[in-house]
């Protein structure tokens, strides 16, 4: 058993939920995903909570559902694509686990979003440019965030998610 959390950040689409649960099956700890943590407490979409109280307003909620959920006994935690902004939420995260960033390149990344029947549901668009544009925006001017925030970096492009599982133990074994 362990003492610390494992959490997953990466960008949209890169597979953190996913992976999440694959990962907290072979750990033998359960797994929780960031996003449902805030859509659950506050009774509507990520998407809807952006419209209403504008993206300062999720990502403070974001912060509190981080603190909750890194004061549980060890989870797998899947984080927001955004949850790393923040230097008190990549404090938290150094502090109560190690974390893997997933990365993948854009084109891969709008691929997957576009065959995830979710993702305009519950997630706002970040800019007004394409999905590309956007994607690659976001990912360039978060790229040191992850970078700070996490211990590992792997690349998803084109693998499968038992592949990156598997790597993901393995370091975790070794950390």
């Amino acid at each position: 058993m362990t003492s610390q959390h494992l959490y997953l950040t990466g960008y949209r689409g890169c597979g953190k939920s996913t992976l999440a649960k694959l990962l907290a099956q072979s750990i033998g700890i359960p797994a929780v995903d960031l996003d449902d943590v805030i859509e659950s407490t506050a009774g509507k979409s990520i998407k809807q909570i952006f419209a209403e109280e504008t993206e300062v307003g999720f990502r403070d909620r974001e912060e509190l559902a981080l603190v909750e959920v890194s004061q549980r006994t060890p989870h797998v935690v899947a984080l927001g694509g955004g949850s790393i902004l923040r230097p008190s939420n990549r404090e938290k995260i150094a502090a109560t686990g190690w974390c893997v960033w997933l990365d993948a390149k854009p084109e891969t990344l709008v691929r997957r979003l576009a065959g995830d029947a979710t993702t305009s549901d519950r997630r706002p668009a970040l800019t007004d440019q394409s999905v590309l544009d956007e994607v690659s925006q976001v990912m360039a001017q978060r790229e040191s965030f992850y970078r700070d925030a996490s211990d590992l970096r792997i690349d998803t492009t084109d693998r499968a998610m038992q592949s990156i599982a598997d790597e993901v133990l393995a370091a975790w074994e070794q950390r």
